[in-house]
């Protein structure tokens, strides 16, 4: 992982690896594989919902008798298909952070090339908060199959709900900037660079 292209400008993670054309074909990648997990966990999501309790309750349960009232409704066919979501979802994490990391991380570096330094480091500043998401969600989802296995004792109820709130929080701001940033930079005209500075 590069951090700085100099002492003085934060870079995102992975920064080299997104670059170029061969950059924009691993974001393709990363889309079609958080597309297709999220596709193939559908139906365990449906039935954790059928049978007492949807993802996100389960998610955010944050206390032990909550956990135990949700694992009791599940029955087995509930139980199985939140094991299986558990599972699935490694790949939709994988999917979405690699993907906001390199969205963040090129409009950081177009932006430093337009002359926005400010705008540039706040991009960087959000790819590395969508990396601290997904290993918040990786974590999140460890700490969820420990609850299916019958480890539903504090602090791991908790420990996942705060999990699935920094995922929120720094997934949905990373998203936001990209997709917002990503319409901004298209019209911005450039600024030139002052004289005797470099980018």
């Amino acid at each position: 992982m590069s951090v700085a292209r100099s002492s003085r400008h934060l870079r995102a993670p992975f920064a080299d690896r997104f670059n170029g054309a061969a950059g924009k074909r691993l974001l393709w990648l990363c889309a079609i594989v958080m597309l297709a997990s999220g596709a193939a966990e559908l139906p365990a999501l449906a039935r954790m919902s059928k049978h007492g309790t949807g993802v996100l309750g389960f998610e955010f349960a944050a206390t032990t008798d909550r956990m135990r009232e949700i694992l009791i409704r599940w029955g087995s066919a509930g139980h199985t298909a939140a094991q299986q979501h558990v599972f699935i979802d490694v790949g939709f994490i994988l999917g979405y952070g690699l993907l906001l990391i390199g969205l963040c991380g090129r409009l950081s570096e177009r932006l430093r090339d337009q002359g926005r330094p400010r705008a540039a480091t706040l991009a960087a500043l959000l790819a590395w908060g969508a990396l601290a998401a997904a290993v918040a969600n990786a974590l999140q989802k460890v700490v969820l199959w420990l609850e299916l296995h019958g480890h539903i004792a504090q602090p791991l109820p908790t420990l996942a709900a705060m999990c699935g709130a920094l995922t929120f929080i720094l997934g949905i701001s990373a998203a936001l900037f990209a997709v917002t940033g990503g319409i901004a930079v298209r019209r911005m005209p450039c600024e030139a660079t002052p004289e005797g500075q470099t980018r």
